[in-house]
């Protein structure tokens, strides 16, 4: 079972969303996009598995700023009007339906065990041939005519009035049953959990009082099962009765053995020091973490952030009779290369095993994360809605993931991108890039490493196309290949925002060499017959070599070379 479908209304940046999930899925998108708001929009019609309490209700500033200002703006406009139904008893249904509603509701599929479908037996909800279970958690006012009422009173004061005024504290929240509105028992949710690791884990184990004693203690009690608990407190009898026999706990009671206190001794002698039998929480609170020889806080964020990452991990994703969403904000935050490694191949090794009751849900910056765990998988926040990639071509995902380090963040995220089919180009056109002072240049420069550059559109259309504040220029060699050719300029053709250029000749040296006196420039330096065809035959006889000692020299000012036409086009094109 997994969540297949969110749908968020009215909560903080997401206005009316529907995000569409996976087994497992690795959210992207720019700052501010959503991703954590997306996280904490889950949590609340869930369980929360957290070692601390947990409140569902909401502040002013969790619900969506543009539907307040709208429900104002309407109380506003039509004062009057709505001062008379209520004068006269009318019926309020539709000044009601204007009130913010914060909803999240989700979806649940293939409930394929027993345990599962007795987990969601009771929110079954029926559509043609599928099936699917429902939970909506709702944050609404208690009374509509409360809002109403209030909202008059504060409108007919001011004609400014602020979000900030909107009476939330005449709200309340309930989690139901999307197929009768029944509300759902805190015992049935419980069955449902959302466990997080945050992005802002710093604070995890940063000094001797840190968070990881309470929450290894608290973890250490919740696993125990009964055997263990006898154990334990055995154990501390045990303890308990070694202290008794320390010697200078025994001498702290020798001066009653002294004459004068005959009387007191006989009722002494009847006393016993027996344990209390403490809450075994505060027993395990004396537990530190170590690493190594040291404590765990004495070690670098980095190596903190590694040992969190493993241990929530693994202890979340452990097979157990419940349901559990586990959410990983940015796995890379603080970690050096090796340690990145390993715990992201801990991650997709974990989630090949056979845990049908967990589900997971990565956010992140990183290409590798992207990648490594398939593009498939990918979804994008945008303002627009949710983009995702599940219908790449399966050659294309199993290429990626044979190039993690390919930044495939830079090409679907940055403004102005270029896209090149090799380093030699790359360095070429970054100098050139270099040289131009009337403006700053905000282009990013991307090796793709090999000739095809449709499938890369295709992407980088779906999340892109008709973006104005977005371009993509492709810098592609002719290989005399005219069929190619057409097919990359019809992405040209048919979008504003793309901008395809290639060779004249058959390479980008060959351009290179007949385009204005450079082939002069260009025998000059390298003590060559001044031939065009000779020349762009030495520049490709050492091709990486002599391109990096051009790109130096022109970066340099030492070499002042014309740009071949299809390069100065297509970066004319994104400076426009």
């Amino acid at each position: 079972m997994y969540i297949k479908n969110v749908h968020i209304k009215n909560f903080r940046n997401f206005k009316e969303y529907n995000v569409s999930l996976k087994p497992f899925s690795i959210i992207i998108g720019e700052n501010d996009s959503g991703k954590s708001n997306f996280i904490d929009a889950l949590c609340l019609p869930l369980s929360k598995n957290d070692f601390r309490y947990n409140s569902k209700s909401l502040k002013i500033s969790d619900i969506n700023k543009e539907a307040i200002l709208e429900f104002i703006i309407y109380i506003s406009e039509n004062l009057d009007i709505i001062k008379d139904k209520l004068t006269k008893g009318e019926d309020l249904s539709e000044i009601f339906s204007k009130i913010p509603i914060v909803e999240v509701v989700i979806e649940i599929v293939e409930a394929k065990s027993s345990i599962e479908r007795a987990i969601l037996k009771d929110w079954m909800v029926e559509r043609e041939e599928s099936i699917s279970y429902e939970i909506k958690y709702t944050y609404q006012p208690r009374k509509s005519i409360e809002i109403i009422e209030y909202m008059i009173e504060i409108v007919a004061r001011s004609d400014n009035i602020k979000e900030s005024t909107f009476p939330v504290e005449l709200y309340e929240y309930n989690i139901t049953s999307t197929n009768n509105e029944r509300r759902i028992p805190s015992s049935k949710l419980a069955n449902l959990k959302v466990s997080i690791i945050h992005a802002e884990r710093d604070s995890f184990s940063d000094s001797e009082y840190q968070k990881s004693n309470k929450m290894i203690s608290e973890l250490i009690e919740k696993n125990l099962d009964e055997a263990d608990k006898v154990k334990i407190h055995k154990a501390y009898i045990n303890f308990f009765e070694d202290i008794k026999e320390v010697e200078s706990f025994k001498n702290a009671f020798d001066h009653l053995n002294e004459e004068e206190f005959k009387n007191i001794k006989k009722y002494m002698d009847d006393m016993n020091l027996t344990p209390n039998f403490p809450n075994l929480k505060n027993v395990f609170s004396n537990i530190n973490i170590g690493y190594g020889d040291d404590f765990l806080y004495q070690r670098g964020l980095g190596t903190r952030n590694f040992v969190l990452m493993a241990f929530l991990f693994s202890y979340y994703y452990k097979p157990r009779d419940v349901f559990n969403l586990i959410c990983i904000e940015e796995p890379e935050a603080h970690l050096c290369v090796n340690n990145f490694n390993i715990v992201l191949d801990f991650i997709n090794k974990s989630r090949n095993k056979s845990n049908t009751l967990a589900q997971i849900l990565l956010t992140s910056h990183n290409p590798k994360i992207i990648n490594k765990l398939r593009l498939d998988n990918v979804i994008v926040l945008t303002e627009k809605g949710q983009v995702d990639f599940s219908n790449v071509d399966e050659e294309y995902v199993k290429y990626l993931a044979k190039r993690p380090n390919f930044d495939i963040l830079k090409l679907l995220f940055s403004n102005k991108v270029i896209l090149v089919e090799g380093p030699t180009e790359e360095m070429l056109i970054n100098s050139i890039l270099e040289l131009r002072e009337d403006n700053l240049v905000d282009i990013e420069v991307i090796a793709v490493g090999h000739k095809g550059f449709r499938k890369y559109l295709d992407i980088w259309l779906l999340l892109n196309k008709g973006n104005e504040n977005r371009k993509i220029g492709i810098i592609r060699d002719f290989d005399n290949q005219p069929k190619a050719k057409e097919d990359h300029d019809i992405y040209d053709v048919e979008n504003a925002n793309v901008f395809v250029r290639t060779t004249k000749g058959y390479t980008l040296e060959d351009d290179l060499a007949s385009s204005g006196n450079n082939s002069e420039v260009l025998s000059d330096y390298f003590e060559i017959e001044n031939d065009k065809e000779k020349v762009s035959e030495f520049l490709k006889s050492q091709k990486a070599e002599n391109m990096l000692n051009l790109a130096i020299l022109i970066a340099d000012k030492e070499l002042s070379l014309e740009i071949p036409t299809h390069i100065n086009e297509v970066i004319e094109c994104l400076l426009d």
